[in-house]
């Protein structure tokens, strides 16, 4: 089980989260490992946050630090932020491409190699250099049989991404699936109700409909909400969302009258003076 707490930056503050804990040691019969937290602080200075984790016995939380799998406090768009992903891809490929079958290659691509950077994608827009390092890896262990030296490639690539009824492999295409996972949260934006993350995200962007708006200040959005706004307006889901999606009026709270496209059943009208 995980805490996390969120306080003032005061000595104050610390004491509280320490008896806290000791009330739940109590309470629950469990023992928190201070060994293994982490304090924190943004815009804290360091000697106050040294005080503080001598107080709770714990190690400083440094950035970028990774939480549930993911790392948090990196730029996304730099290559380094994606060197352990394409590290892990490495070690998973070494030179078993000699002992495997060309069928055996196809499973673990499809298996392997294109969920290792899954939770990555599905929040982060990969960068273009380091989906062609992945790439790279992925063709040169399907037609390299493990050897040295450059690799002869047979078929292109994107024809080995197309399904089997189109000729290709079925391999996932990583640039369409990372642009697919973040599409699934433009759609989430409008289909999931209530929650926090999106009563969040309402309050600071105005929801889906603020992705259409182009005229925010790059320094005042979030590296995550450029990515959806790129995907939005270059991939060309703005109108392909706006056709597809409907919905009933209801209470009217999500609806913008003037804004919105509305669709009538057939009527009839009848004016009589």
């Amino acid at each position: 089980m995980i805490l996390c707490f969120f306080c003032k930056a005061n000595i104050k503050s610390v004491f509280k989260i320490k008896v806290m804990l000791s009330c739940f040691e109590l309470v629950s019969g469990l023992k928190v490992n201070f060994l293994k937290s982490r304090i924190g602080g943004v815009g804290v200075e360091q000697t106050k946050i040294l005080s503080f984790a001598s107080v709770l016995n714990c190690e400083i939380m440094r950035t970028s630090f990774k939480y549930l799998g993911l790392p948090v406090g990196g730029c996304h768009t730099r290559g380094e932020f994606w060197d352990e992903v394409v590290n892990k891809i490495k070690r998973r490929l070494g030179r078993k491409g000699r002992c495997i079958s060309m069928a055996g290659r196809i499973c673990l691509i499809k298996s392997v190699l294109s969920s290792i950077p899954l939770f990555c994608l599905s929040l982060f827009k990969i960068p273009s250099n380091v989906l062609k390092k992945i790439v790279s890896l992925q063709r040169n262990f399907l037609w390299g049989w493990g050897s040295e030296g450059r690799k002869i490639a047979w078929l292109a690539w994107d024809k080995i991404c197309n399904s089997k009824d189109g000729g290709g492999l079925g391999i996932i295409n990583i640039r369409s699936f990372n642009i697919a996972l973040l599409g699934k949260w433009i759609w989430r934006l409008n289909s999931d109700e209530g929650g926090l993350w999106r009563e969040v995200i309402d309050s600071k962007y105005g929801g889906w409909r603020g992705l259409k708006e182009l005229h925010y200040d790059n320094s005042k959005v979030s590296l995550w909400w450029r990515d959806l706004m790129k995907v939005w307006s270059s991939e060309k889901w703005g109108r392909k969302f706006e056709d597809c999606v409907n919905w009933e009026v209801g209470n009217g709270k999500d609806i913008l009258f003037w804004s919105d496209n509305w669709v009538f059943p057939k009527v009839i009208l009848f004016i009589c003076s």
